[in-house]
């Protein structure tokens, strides 16, 4: 990291102690503050009570509700330029955060030079995607494929959702928790890189886990 960047303040927000700790011993010799945080009104007092030039976050992991909400949230502090550092991403999500105006996207798998490319093209405006998510990019059937690493109870219960089942009605037909059926929600939201049931269900036709007969919206 160029010394031109020790004059400014970043921080990372992530839940993930490893993360965490190994970007905080990576980067701290790089700018005038280095800070981490779990939350999103943690994020919120470090914008808000001094000039952050950079966010690093696995939004995925903070409380944000959506990519949507993510972009409205930086946008009121346009001089901070984010960064996506995530375990894994798909087209659609690719698609929403560019939407959004984020483009420097790279993947916790990826190297040191990666992390400090996207962060300098970040810091300079410009964008920046990782070589394994333009890998991801270029494979054009890679959105149907994500449906592949469900497991048979998440396929399960997107199917229960595509029949007009509730999260409560779920949990009792499969006499599991409604907190249970909500983190398998979730899950399935995330590895299908969707935000909405009526966008799980589109995905799931499309992607042959239910059919078009199958489901109510």
């Amino acid at each position: 990291m160029k010394n031109e960047y020790q004059n400014l303040s970043a921080v990372l927000a992530d839940t993930q102690f490893l993360t965490n700790e190994a970007l905080r011993i990576l980067l701290t010799p790089c700018f005038r503050g280095f800070y981490t945080v779990s939350t999103k009104a943690g994020l919120l007092q470090y914008l808000q009570k001094e000039s952050v030039a950079l966010v690093i976050t696995d939004y995925e992991l903070v409380d944000f509700e959506s990519i949507n909400e993510l972009g409205e949230f930086l946008k009121s502090y346009s001089e901070t330029a984010p960064v996506i550092l995530t375990n894994s991403i798909t087209h659609i999500k690719i698609k929403e955060l560019n939407d959004v105006g984020i483009r420097n996207i790279i993947l916790k798998t990826d190297d040191r030079e990666e992390l400090f490319h996207a962060i300098d093209a970040a810091l300079k405006g410009k964008k920046y995607y990782s070589g394994a998510v333009l890998d991801i990019l270029l494979k054009r059937e890679a959105p149907f494929e994500d449906a592949t690493i469900l497991t048979t109870s998440e396929v399960e219960i997107v199917r229960h959702i595509s029949s007009g089942l509730s999260t409560k009605e779920i949990a009792v037909k499969k006499h599991i928790s409604f907190h249970t059926v909500m983190t398998h929600r979730k899950n399935i939201f995330r590895k299908l890189g969707v935000s909405s049931s009526p966008e799980l269900l589109m995905y799931a036709i499309k992607a042959g886990l239910i059919d078009n007969i199958e489901y109510h919206i």
